[in-house]
């Protein structure tokens, strides 16, 4: 297949997958999730004891989807493009090619037991305590087909061997029984203790406090990170920092087209292969600590306020690709310290790797190119101020609520188990500790329903047009996104558009430049480069302006680049109001008419909003003379569009 990707010169798109078969009965997928469990409760005095077990075993049969029939792509960000992606597809002036010899069926499955016993303790008439332990015993994600979760031996390892087809320090059940099918190690048992009490201030019933704390652990979600190598499923990447279209080091001369010289170099100069691995001796489960407290007040009006502050905190969270995973990264500033190396951004940045050695007769790194391993490192957490207000009595039914929130985390661009080989910072997890993408700061709520009475008595036409008459809505206020690490790659999609570093133009070694990109500023292609931070992006703003754009610079200069993770700018807030007004008729005893009239958006407030995505997009461009690099945006971090508007909808509905 191929793509002309966001242009859409042309798409050809078709996967693999389907070839693989197995056990599924023609199906893709083909996915079990049995379980059984029973509980047993006994009161004894102030005492109520409860006690039992769970049972689940997880099974998924579905063949992985890598391109075993190919997949070329044509790109504008490809620094060899002719500046028309049709035209670069044609003359076969490919930005990537990506191609798989098989693909393998991943057929895994895994198995949870868990007894737990709690007691919920009447201390006096005002205390009740709850405890609880759960125990629980999780099997790792378990290889069916037989052949095993692969797993990286750094003692196996030599640097002169071949990473294919051997693939030495990879090692895995098929090829070494003393490796478990899983990869991955487990615990025998995980201790989940929870407890709880609430507390009537008074004994009236209408003051209770109430708070706890809990453990919970979790398996981790479905991954098939390590089960390709074992089976003998690989691929190769070519993209232009591997493949040479001049056709000095390829099997097709000079002379021959641009397409068959592109294709000849699949074989002499494909990157090293980056096969996945689990981590052998991290035994770690993914698991939550919850807590809570709770003030509820009986409020006039027959309500109920509860003011509460919720917490909670993740740690040990299944990481594949992202920060502290990498055992293979080319160090910082390892290819633009190399003296050789006069254009940064083409170098071939797999021979600056520790798993690899220099170079075979054409000049490629042997050795192996990104070896991600996926480990049990990530964490985040959560603090927040709740607030509810509640009635449900009589003819009002009205339900309230307020957030002040915010969550904290590790921050990764994108989808890090599909695009390994750029993070943020790969070099030190705490460093992408921040506020993540999902984080809105306040929100409001409320939900009503009114009943609007029988304002006429012994009028029969009136009574009948007039009363019974319910009015409902919702109403709803929230705090702007997080449009920082909303943004594509958390960094705005800088976009530098083949700008080089100013003063970089030699004639002999680099007549056109050297090109901006991670390699040649950072001198590696591990981490990504973001803007520089010249002063806060949330001052100096202009009329429904939430990001300044003038506080950000392209890095020109080796070495520097911005932070991580950009300053958090949120956007605009969110309101929105629904109104419904209904009425039953009664026909007969089992049956009854109702009409409605709904009105969204009701009244018609419009919502500042940015024009897509382009009003987000860090665009810089360079002026050819000066090489001076500036913001080419002049709508950057502004709301230019208004949505929204109201939609009124009637029915009628008769039930029978």
């Amino acid at each position: 297949g191929g793509s002309g990707g966001s242009g859409e010169a042309a798409l050809v798109f078709n996967p693999g997958g389907f070839e693989a078969g197995g056990k599924s009965a023609g199906l893709y997928a083909d996915k079990w999730m049995p379980s059984v469990s029973d509980a047993v409760t006994k009161v004894v005095r102030n005492h109520t004891l409860k006690g039992g077990f769970f049972y689940e075993w997880i099974r998924n049969a579905q063949p992985a989807n890598n391109n075993s029939n190919g997949r070329m792509q044509f790109l504008s960000s490809n620094p060899k493009t002719y500046g028309n992606v049709y035209a670069d597809m044609i003359t076969g002036n490919m930005a990537s090619y990506n191609e798989a010899n098989f693909n393998r069926l991943n057929d895994i499955s895994y198995n949870t037991l868990e007894f737990f016993g709690q007691d919920s303790w009447k201390a006096t008439r005002k205390l009740t305590i709850e405890l609880g332990l759960r125990l629980t015993h999780f099997t790792p994600w378990t290889d069916d087909e037989g052949f095993g979760y692969s797993i990286f031996n750094q003692a196996a390892y030599s640097p002169t061997c071949a990473a294919s087809p051997t693939f030495c320090g990879f090692q895995w059940h098929a090829q070494n029984s003393s490796v478990p099918l899983t990869g991955f190690p487990s615990k025998t048992v995980y201790y989940q203790p929870r407890f709880g009490a609430a507390y009537d201030l008074f004994g009236t019933g209408k003051t209770v406090l109430r708070g706890g704390w809990g453990r919970f652990y979790y398996h981790s979600g479905q991954f098939t990170n390590g089960l390709d190598l074992a089976a003998g499923s690989a691929a190769a990447d070519l993209n232009p920092t591997n493949w040479d279209t001049t056709g000095s080091t390829c099997t097709d001369p000079s002379s021959a087209p641009l397409f068959a010289r592109n294709l000849g170099c699949i074989q002499g100069n494909a990157s090293p292969a980056s096969p996945f691995a689990v981590d052998s001796k991290d035994n770690k489960q993914p698991f939550t600590d919850s807590w809570s407290f709770t003030i509820a007040q009986r409020a006039p009006w027959q309500s109920l306020l509860e003011v509460a502050y919720v917490g909670n905190r993740s740690r040990d969270q299944l990481n594949i690709g992202g920060a502290g995973s990498n055992l293979n990264l080319v160090p910082l500033g390892a290819i633009t310290s190399d003296p050789t190396v006069t254009n940064a951004s083409l170098a071939k940045a797999d021979k600056y790797r520790p798993l690899n050695t220099c170079c075979d007769s054409s000049g490629n790194p042997l050795g192996y190119g990104d070896v991600n391993t996926a480990v049990n490192n990530i964490y985040s957490n959560y603090n927040g101020l709740q607030v509810t207000w509640g009635r449900h009595a009589g003819r009002y039914t009205l339900q309230a609520n307020y957030s002040y929130q915010k969550s904290l985390g590790i921050v990764q661009p994108g989808n890090p188990a599909n695009n390994p080989q750029v993070t943020l910072n790969p070099y030190n997890l705490a460093a992408n500790y921040g506020v993540m993408p999902g984080d809105r700061r306040q929100l409001f709520n409320i939900a009503y329903s009114i009943d609007l009475g029988k304002p006429f008595h012994g009028e029969k036409f009136l009574g009948g047009v007039a009363n019974g008459w319910q009015l409902s809505g919702i109403t709803q206020l929230q705090s702007g996104a997080n449009l920082t690490y909303l943004s594509s790659n958390d960094n705005f999609n800088m976009a530098l558009n083949g700008a080089i570093i100013p003063g970089s133009v030699n004639p002999v070694t680099n007549p056109n430049g050297v090109t901006i990109t991670n390699q040649s500023i950072l001198g590696t292609n591990a981490m990504q480069l973001n803007p520089i931070v010249t002063c806060n992006p949330k001052s100096g703003l202009g009329s429904h302006q939430y990001v300044n754009g003038s506080c950000f610079a392209a890095p020109t200069t080796v070495g520097q680049s911005g932070p991580a993770l950009l300053p958090v700018v949120y956007g605009p807030g969110y309101f929105n109001s629904d109104l419904a007004l209904f009425k039953n008729f009664q026909i007969s005893e089992s049956k009854r008419l109702q009409f409605r009239i709904q009105a969204y958006n009701f009244i018609n407030h419009p919502l500042w909003s940015f024009n897509g995505t382009s009003n987000l997009n860090l665009n810089f461009q360079q002026d050819p003379t000066t090489q001076g690099i500036a913001l080419n945006n002049p709508t950057f971090g502004k709301t230019t569009t208004k949505e929204g508007n109201r939609v009124l909808e009637f029915a009628a509905k008769f039930y029978f």
